[in-house]
């Protein structure tokens, strides 16, 4: 299987409550309460939205969008080579954090997808 079912899928399996969203032709998995667990912003419940590509895992959206008030990093946060924050697909309240998620090896799975995703959070 592959696609936006088998993201939700395990994302439920590690223990995440997700909704499924569509934006025009555009699918994201949102979890409604991630608990950020590194980092400077490590403790903060957000909202996080994840790309769901439509031949997941083969590949894997290059960004994640945030909400959260007050924003982790907005517009003016954007530092070229380390970040860009931008519009989001998903409303004004959202922010689009751009990351090229490669796969590195031959494991390609949610699993990696939320430890590299931890990763951003660690280094922001």
């Amino acid at each position: 299987m592959f696609g936006p079912e088998r993201l939700r899928i395990e994302l439920v399996e590690l223990g995440y409550a997700v909704e499924m969203i569509n934006v025009g032709e555009a699918v994201f998995a949102v979890i409604e309460e991630y608990e950020v667990p590194l980092g400077q912003f490590a403790g903060r419940t957000i909202e996080l939205a994840i790309p769901a590509t439509p031949d997941f895992p083969r590949t894997v959206g290059a960004s994640l969008h945030v909400r959260t008030e007050p924003q982790l990093f907005d517009y003016s946060d954007t530092l070229p080579g380390v970040r860009n924050i931008t519009n989001s697909s998903l409303g004004p309240e959202w922010r689009y954090w751009s990351h090229n998620f490669g796969w590195n090896g031959s494991e390609r799975s949610t699993r990696l997808l939320m430890n590299q995703i931890k990763g951003i959070f660690a280094n922001a």
